[in-house]
């Protein structure tokens, strides 16, 4: 089973040709986005302690939930 991003690919594919188009343009779409991703983690990984990554994550998903639901 494929993640969200590889069903979409799929169902967009059927709906709309050339086929490799929507796969280049999905591919091209999550590489624009993980590249820099990774790459900003690989860097500051050491420099900024997990205790505190953790707590923003939290913080930050809280609030967006919060946000969902005041909507």
């Amino acid at each position: 089973m494929g993640d969200k991003t590889q069903i979409a690919t799929l169902i967009l594919g059927a709906d709309f040709h050339p086929y490799w188009q929507v796969v280049a343009g999905s591919t091209l779409g999550m590489l624009a986005v993980n590249v820099p991703t990774v790459w900003l983690g690989a860097r500051y990984a050491q420099r900024i302690p997990l205790k505190l990554t953790r707590t923003l994550a939290a913080l930050l998903f809280a609030a967006l939930g919060l946000w969902v639901l005041l909507r």
